[in-house]
């Protein structure tokens, strides 16, 4: 599943109305999150990643999570969950879970990482510790030429 071409979408964020598309940040490693609201191990992993979305800071990385809106059984809260939290970090609403299935996810949280040529570096479940993912992270990052 690794090193082929990421499938590219193009989704609404939670909170406005535009679309933002995979293919905007070709040249960027991006960390795609996957996850629903009633995932306890959602609930365990997504103050992390709101940790992570505030500390790295590279001007070619990009973080964004994907709300899984079929898998959710009130999609509407999900604004609520995140302001309650309060969490930053970017949310994408799924359209049902076309996403998370063209990326062949099977489980909730899961997170993909996208190196800047579009292939994907690598698909991870709950079960790998967010360290593994960011030392991989750090293989695919491009330098920095600031």
């Amino acid at each position: 599943m690794t090193n082929r071409p990421a499938p590219d979408f193009c989704l609404p964020p939670i909170d406005r109305e535009e679309t933002i598309c995979l293919r905007q940040f070709r040249g960027h490693a991006v960390w795609l999150s996957f996850w629903v609201t009633w995932c306890g191990a959602c609930q365990q992993d997504l103050p992390q990643k709101e940790v992570l979305y505030r500390s790295v800071r590279h001007p070619r990385f990009t973080f964004l999570t994907i709300n899984v809106t079929g898998r959710e059984a009130r999609p509407e809260s999900v604004p609520e969950f995140l302001r309650e939290r309060g969490y930053t970090f970017p949310v994408l609403k799924d359209d049902g879970r076309r996403v998370y299935d063209a990326f062949g996810i099977t489980s909730v949280p899961a997170t993909v990482l996208i190196a800047p040529d579009g292939t994907i570096a690598g698909i991870y479940d709950e079960t790998v510790p967010i360290v593994k993912i960011l030392k991989e992270l750090e293989r695919i990052l491009p330098e920095d030429s600031n």
